[in-house]
């Protein structure tokens, strides 16, 4: 099999900047190879290791294709209707590499896995039940353990999950060695998911900003936050179009990630991507909205480097996979070619020349 080599680029290898100046692909890999039989002229443009988006929605092979466009080349999805589903979206040559948590558990009040298409078995209705969610959602092959906290809607101030049940699901998850994802949206549910002992909460709330307490608690507890805040702007501003009275305030996102990161808690990128869901406000793209959401997160206070950290190097170590997020010997060829330097200025990374998942090119 051919070789291509990547010469003449600035490399930004996930972690860094580095003083090399090229890259050899083989095999799908990342080679310690000097030379190769197609070059690839590099100059004026930086190289970085594909994206991880640690927060989809699948639903069709076309989510992949138009992710992959804009660098995505892992996708890490939050919660699907069908297993059979995702298990046909991956392995695919060329698309992203996926991660699932299958179905995500539901407190049972709760209409939404009625609302949402989901089967009877979401429920979780007792901490002794969550053995036996845990392990379903383990046998479909999750890679982790999604809860979902409150209601899916504008509205905070409806049925939220036992504290004892989400605890219950933490421990049983731990156990087989799986983390722990929860939505949460209201200040309530992130503390419940804290205390409980979830890795991660995604979302921010945007009906009050995180209180210094919760903040100082996912510090100390070194729980992890994707904030996913593309989406929760574009919920905001699309139900304000039509009551522009709703007490929701996206400004109260962007404090809370700003003050999450000088407390120092670990911050991934994740979009939220779902335009299969008809049930949400706000339909993020895929691809595009993560290249969004690292604007964003410099607009709260990150460094150019530290927003693109946050879609690489770190949710690939954080989450064990340990042949991406870096561009070094070995490593998965994932790589973007962008016109540039993002590394300065956040918005040269939507300038992508081309793309490779595995090896293989997705930009033609």
């Amino acid at each position: 099999m051919s070789t291509t080599l990547i010469k003449n680029v600035k490399i930004f290898n996930g972690i860094e900047c580095i003083e090399a100046d090229k890259v050899v692909i083989e095999n799908g890999y990342i080679t310690d190879k000097a030379e190769g039989d197609i070059e690839i002229d590099g100059s004026g443009c930086t190289l970085l290791p594909g994206f991880i988006d640690a927060h989809i929605h699948l639903y069709e092979s076309k989510n992949l294709k138009e992710a992959s466009m804009y660098g995505v080349t892992t996708m890490m999805d939050m919660g699907t209707r069908s297993p059979e589903v995702v298990d046909s979206l991956k392995n695919l040559s060329g698309l992203p590499d996926i991660r699932s948590s299958y179905c995500p558990a539901f407190t049972s009040g709760s209409n939404m896995p009625i609302k949402m298409g989901y089967s009877e078995s979401a429920y979780v209705i007792s901490a002794t039940d969550a053995e036996r969610f845990v392990n379903e959602q383990i046998a479909n092959g999750a890679d982790y353990i999604k809860v979902i906290l409150e209601e899916q809607s504008v509205s905070v101030k409806t049925v939220v999950f036992p504290p004892e049940i989400v605890a219950a699901i933490v421990t049983q998850a731990h156990i087989n060695g799986k983390k722990v994802i929860a939505h949460a949206v209201s200040t309530s549910s992130f503390k419940t998911a804290i205390k409980a002992g979830v890795d991660v909460v995604t979302h921010i709330p945007f009906v009050e900003p995180l209180t210094e307490e919760i903040i100082e608690l996912m510090s100390k507890n070194g729980t992890v936050s994707v904030p996913t805040m593309v989406t929760m702007k574009g919920i905001v501003e699309s139900i304000k179009k039509f009551n522009p009275y709703a007490p929701l305030n996206y400004d109260y996102v962007k404090e809370s990630v700003a003050r999450l990161y000088k407390a120092g808690v670990t911050i991934m990128a994740g979009s939220d991507s779902n335009t299969g869901d008809p049930t949400t406000p706000y339909s993020a793209p895929y691809g595009i909205s993560l290249l969004d959401e690292l604007k964003l997160m410099v607009e709260a206070g990150f460094t150019p480097i530290q927003a693109i950290q946050s879609a690489t190097s770190i949710p690939a170590k954080y989450f064990g996979m340990d042949d991406r997020g870096i561009i070094k010997s070995g490593y998965r060829a994932d790589l973007i070619l962008i016109k540039g330097d993002p590394t300065v200025d956040i918005n040269a990374v939507k300038d992508i020349k081309q793309v490779w998942i595995r090896g293989k090119e997705t930009i033609k």
